[in-house]
């Protein structure tokens, strides 16, 4: 994805860098466990096996394998599957400017959840509940398994209810509550366009409350040129969008 192209201009993190980056996001005890994770990896499959993302040595999930486009068969108005890092993903939430004690009032939902890593870092918040739509049933599935292993795992659950959907966002009702929707680049313009007015539709027939959280720099206009989202939060090409209304 365009986001990844972005920062690949940036030198691969050293393991002093990755460490310190991991103590400042999951503190020592977890740092010390993915660590352990990653030492028992290499011991089984050599030190020429691909380095697996800290997230799945954590929890024992695989968030990262189904990332080719052509697991999405036929869905063309998609982009393959890449999740967010979730240091990244704890930045966008802390530009949110939603009061604590009001977090469960919203949903957060995930248009195009992959194998499920984001739904998995969004439970980690006071969400009334957690939606991932997926139309690739293979990634589906997975985020299934890994959310179920998550739980095994003893992830850490504030969400009210966590939920993978089998699902085609453009047919899908949006549900008439606040919300926070996330798009890490799920779909190609004309389909991004088509979401975009839908998600803006429902909020002028039903006002409420809403945030857009946008990972990357493909199309952020058909959220920015109207003029109804402002801007809240900016990190690398991502932003958070709070909705004004019509204007």
């Amino acid at each position: 994805m365009r986001r990844n192209a972005v920062k690949s201009g940036m030198a691969e993190p050293t393991l002093r860098a990755r460490a310190f980056r991991s103590l400042a996001y999951r503190g020592p005890v977890r740092t010390w466990r993915v660590g352990a994770a990653l030492t028992r990896y290499r011991l089984r499959r050599g030190m020429s096996a691909p380095r697996p993302h800290a997230f799945d040595l954590e929890f024992g999930t695989d968030t990262v394998s189904l990332t080719r486009g052509e697991t999405v068969a036929g869905a063309t108005a998609g982009n393959g599957h890449e999740p967010i890092d979730p240091v990244d993903f704890a930045q966008l939430m802390a530009g949110l400017d939603i009061d604590p004690a009001q977090f469960g009032r919203y949903d957060f939902i995930d248009f195009g959840s992959g194998q499920g890593r984001a739904l998995m870092l969004a439970a980690a918040y006071p969400f009334a509940r957690v939606i991932g739509l997926e139309y690739a049933r293979e990634l589906h599935e997975s985020a299934e398994r890994n959310l179920a292993i998550w739980h095994a795992r003893r992830g850490q659950q504030r969400a009210g209810e966590v939920t993978s959907l089998w699902a085609d966002a453009a047919q899908w009702e949006l549900p008439a509550r606040p919300a926070v929707y996330y798009f890490c680049e799920p779909f190609q313009e004309v389909m991004m366009r088509r979401m975009a007015a839908r998600v803006r539709a429902a909020l002028e027939a039903g006002p409420r409350p809403a945030y857009v959280l946008y990972v990357g720099d493909w199309f952020r206009e058909v959220w920015e040129a109207p003029g109804d989202f402002e801007t809240l939060a900016a990190h690398y090409c991502d932003r958070v969008y709070h909705w004004n209304g019509a204007r």
